[in-house]
């Protein structure tokens, strides 16, 4: 029996156009949405096999997430979801309290689910599960650069431990090769290595209502629920917009970031904001619009393109947090991204490029966009979105921690 439509719920704006390209990937036409919808923009997304609601609820108090979760929940309900997908990063971004397992909970409740399954499991991209621990490039959670991270580090590589601590239910682990460290809990963590693993986690949840993880489990999972596919494939052809002026906000601390950064620096125009600056936001910010209007003006290349950082290096961040304290150094940078981004609207800029979670939801908010479809994969997890009001901006929105070396050499040679 086929599926009509598959409801998904993203923590995050980076990892929810992340989860609209793995589900493009099959042929499904995807629409994203920021935030939940009005009901009376419902026209415009009839015709979608799947819609993703992002959110911004990864780091914002568990109760809070939890309502917000469940008001997506309930407009996907409406727009005639009859399977659902919770989708968080495949690092497992999270803190002692949640929001991971808080959400996941008040979800299966809602539609009255005991056993749930969490599959972040990402394995093009690096991130592993093997025993219930997570992996990334090889290297257990807990040393790699996610043990840094400015809002939600993560110093435990094993999940059983991380997600009971955010749950009442008991927590386990599951391996599709039939190894089960407690076949009787309701909460499991499942195992997997690679894409096989995948398709076999997919055919083991093929008739859940709901499940939950990172994105690269959700177009095997829609293939096995057997969600409706259109078969609409994105458009590869090149625009006049591939030529445009494009400015990078670079709000990410994530080492990959850095070295993206450091990459495009040694042939473009890189601008790195001194946060710690006791200047006012609006300064900082104007100071960094005029410096963008300089640098595209004097550029005889096509693409144009210039950078905007505000994580340099360790330090930098450091030096802004002593400064300003850790949520509010937090909160200036992003104020000081949301300035920018407006301003470079009024600019006449149609080409963004965004690295950072917190910082992709920042611009879009700013720039007041309700939804957009999907474009061409620019790398594993990371599309061109085109917004779906006039006039059409289009956005890259990549979270910190993905791509190559050369990210954002590549998203400019790809048209939107």
């Amino acid at each position: 029996m086929m599926s009509e439509r598959l409801g998904c719920i993203a923590d995050d704006y980076t990892g929810a156009t992340d989860l609209c390209s793995m589900l493009v990937r099959s042929g499904r036409r995807v629409i994203q949405c920021f935030g939940v919808p009005a009901l009376d923009n419902r026209d415009e997304l009839n015709d979608a096999d799947a819609i993703v609601v992002a959110l911004k609820s990864r780091s914002i108090p568990a109760e809070q997430a939890v309502d917000q979760s469940l008001s997506a929940l309930r407009f996907l309900q409406s727009w005639g979801s009859d399977r659902y997908f919770f989708k968080y990063c495949s690092t497992f971004d999270s803190t002692e309290q949640g929001n991971i397992g808080p959400v996941a909970d008040a979800l299966a409740a809602e539609l009255g689910i005991h056993r749930l399954l969490f599959c972040p499991a990402f394995p093009e991209n690096g991130r592993t599960v093997h025993c219930g621990h997570l992996f990334v490039d090889g290297v257990p959670l807990s040393e790699s650069g996610m043990r840094n991270h400015p809002l939600n580090p993560m110093t435990d590589s094993n999940l059983v431990r991380v997600l009971q601590a955010q749950t009442s239910h008991s927590v386990g682990w599951l391996s599709t090769h039939g190894k089960s460290f407690n076949p009787n809990v309701s909460r499991i963590i499942v195992d997997a290595i690679n894409d096989d693993d995948l398709r076999s986690v997919a055919e083991l949840a093929n008739s859940a209502p709901l499940l939950t993880g990172g994105s690269a489990i959700a177009r095997y999972w829609a293939d096995a629920a057997n969600i409706r596919c259109s078969g609409v494939g994105t458009q590869t052809g090149s625009t006049d917009q591939d030529k445009s002026p494009c400015v990078i906000l670079a709000g990410s601390c994530s080492d990959a970031t850095r070295m993206q950064v450091a990459e495009f620096e040694k042939s473009h125009p890189v601008l790195h904001l001194n946060v710690a600056d006791n200047a006012s936001a609006e300064s900082l910010a104007a100071r960094a619009l005029k410096w963008c209007s300089d640098g595209l003006n004097c550029q005889d290349e096509h693409p144009q393109a210039v950078l905007i950082s505000s994580a340099e290096n360790r330090e930098a961040v450091d030096a802004a947090r002593r400064q300003w304290g850790d949520r509010e150094a937090a909160e200036r940078t992003e104020s000081i991204f949301a300035l920018i981004s407006v301003g470079l609207r009024e600019q006449g800029i149609t080409r963004l490029i965004v690295a950072g979670g917190e910082t992709s939801g920042t611009v879009v908010a700013a720039l007041q966009i309700p939804a957009v479809r999907i474009g061409r994969e620019i790398a594993p997890g990371v599309p061109w979105v085109t917004s779906i009001d006039e006039p059409a901006i289009s956005l890259a929105l990549k979270s910190g921690n993905f791509g190559g070396k050369r990210f954002f050499f590549d998203a400019l040679e790809t048209s939107p």
